[in-house]
């Protein structure tokens, strides 16, 4: 699947990127946060990393990256540990399997990522955990 994002971004609204290799949660995500952000949607993590340097290289800031930790071709943390050799973004790491608990502290203790929330969810308080996050 190749990436999708509005061509022109409403620059009053912020940039989310969401990484999930599962179709049906990338297009869920995105419409639940397309009203509020600015979407740009890919499904594996080199494509959030190239994406994200892509983005940054333009100067238009991401302000949050929510990521799937079990991606096809690398876990999460390496994804927010590449992102954050450039500075990074805050990322919500998501994941439906048990991650390791002392990884996630490491993770959120080197600010590698500001949370993790555990599939499955209620939208509603993604759309808050989002929310509260890029405020």
């Amino acid at each position: 699947m190749s990436d999708r994002h509005t061509s022109h971004f409403d620059i009053e609204k912020r940039t989310v990127i969401i990484c999930d290799d599962d179709k049906e949660l990338l297009n869920l995500f995105e419409q639940a946060l397309k009203p509020k952000y600015n979407i740009i949607l890919v499904s594996s993590g080199e494509d959030c990393i190239k994406k994200f340097i892509e983005e940054k290289n333009r100067g238009n800031k991401i302000h949050l990256i929510l990521l799937d930790y079990r991606l096809e071709d690398m876990s999460g943390d390496t994804v927010a540990r590449k992102i954050k050799e450039y500075n990074g973004v805050k990322i919500i790491l998501i994941s439906a399997f048990e991650v390791d608990y002392i990884l996630l502290k490491e993770l959120e203790e080197n600010n590698y990522i500001v949370k993790f929330i555990e599939k499955p969810f209620h939208l509603s308080d993604l759309i808050d955990q989002v929310a509260n996050t890029i405020s």
